[in-house]
């Protein structure tokens, strides 16, 4: 009997084994939380970045909608591990992410002054490029087990009502949802009455009379049904969007465990999950405002007076923010902190101006000025 050739086939079968083996070893599936339901634009977005990231590595990413980890769980959970990534609102969190949530509080700068057609997608990048570049911002995340990878952003807000809002006087004794301290100072500075309650709460609130308006993006006639109780919405004002969000931190761990291949094609992900996230708004936007007449809902027009009394009140407020994170929770130099933010916030819609409804040109600027910056054999890692 000839052994050498069975050995032969033997040694090259193990080779074989050995070699699959080895990339199945290699390959790593990680778990990233999103609190939203598996509809929403974000989920959609969120399985997109792991089919690309899937693309172009041996990574895998499994994307857990609501079921992980809730929002307000999301932060500790991706320090102790129980996701690898996730998508956490540090507004949750005055106090742990006050550097971030300084700028985050500046959104109404996004529709204020200049006008651009998709304020979130110049939000989304000024809020990125902001926080990348500062040290304090990086380190609070640092310290709570997280490297950063970007923000996404809703689009503009604008009231959704039971009653016609189109002028001042429309305005006064009005009870108006708020989904910020800044938007309850807009609605009482103009004689309104901000109420401030969970968004899961506002359906019941407006269908009982409890409130009159909501002031968030006509995308919530969609997302939060609103469709079914709002007859008035008015466009433009108070303005602003919803930008205090991290789309996709990382644990440190995880992120420092990566090669540098990996790293490379995730931050190049995270610039296409920002530009697909955030246009995910504004199309679901333009869509539910296209539709809202034959759902019954009227469009009014906010009076001019009513537009620059915001742009008024915007810049005005200002010096209310610097005074609230200066006092109330130490941050030091902040209107050098919010000078730069209304910087990029007008630099931002300059660059995204001709973008909206645009994802591939929005992902590239986004890639162009901020996240190919990102040196991935460093960052998240020294």
């Amino acid at each position: 009997m000839k052994l050498a050739p069975l050995l032969k086939v033997s040694t090259t079968l193990l080779a074989v084994f050995a070699a699959a083996w080895g990339s199945t070893a290699q390959a790593k599936t990680l778990t990233a939380a999103i609190g939203m339901g598996p509809k929403n634009s974000s989920v959609v977005a969120y399985e997109s970045f792991a089919d690309y990231v899937a693309a172009h590595t041996d990574l895998k990413i499994k994307v857990y909608p609501m079921s992980l980890l809730s929002m307000k769980e999301t932060p500790q959970g991706i320090r102790d591990g129980l996701a690898d990534l996730g998508f956490v609102v540090p507004v949750y969190f005055p106090a742990e992410y006050k550097e971030s949530n300084l700028v985050a509080n500046l959104s109404m700068l996004s529709t204020s002054g200049t006008k651009v057609k998709s304020p979130g997608a110049a939000l989304a990048g000024a809020m990125t490029e902001y926080i990348f570049n500062c040290a304090e911002c990086m380190e609070e995340y640092r310290s709570q087990g997280q490297v950063y990878l970007g923000s996404v952003s809703s689009n503009g807000y604008d009231v959704l009502c039971t009653k016609p809002i189109s002028t001042i006087d429309d305005l006064k004794g009005a009870k108006m949802r708020s989904p910020g301290g800044n938007y309850s100072r807009w609605a009482e500075s103009l004689g309104a009455i901000g109420v401030s309650m969970p968004a899961g709460d506002t359906y019941e609130a407006l269908s009982q009379g409890v409130i009159d308006c909501h002031m968030g993006s006509v995308s919530d006639l969609t997302n939060n049904s609103l469709v079914d109780v709002t007859k008035y919405v008015t466009f433009g004002v108070p303005g602003g969007a919803f930008a205090g969000v991290a789309t996709s931190n990382f644990n440190v761990g995880v992120w420092q465990d990566l090669t540098e291949q990996e790293r490379a094609v995730i931050l190049r992900g995270a610039a296409r999950m920002q530009a697909e996230m955030t246009l995910g708004y504004y199309d679901l936007a333009m869509k539910d405002a296209a539709d809202a007449p034959a759902a019954g809902i009227e469009i009014v027009e906010a009076s001019a007076e009513l537009v620059d009394a915001t742009d008024a009140f915007v810049k005005a407020d200002l010096a209310v923010i610097a005074s609230h994170f200066a006092e109330d929770y130490g941050v030091d130099n902040v209107d050098a902190k919010i000078a730069e933010m209304v910087r990029l916030v007008e630099k931002w819609k300059g660059l995204t101006a001709v973008l909206s409804g645009d994802r591939e040109g929005l992902e590239q600027v986004y890639w162009d000025e901020i996240f190919s910056r990102l040196d991935p054999a460093t960052f998240g890692v020294e």
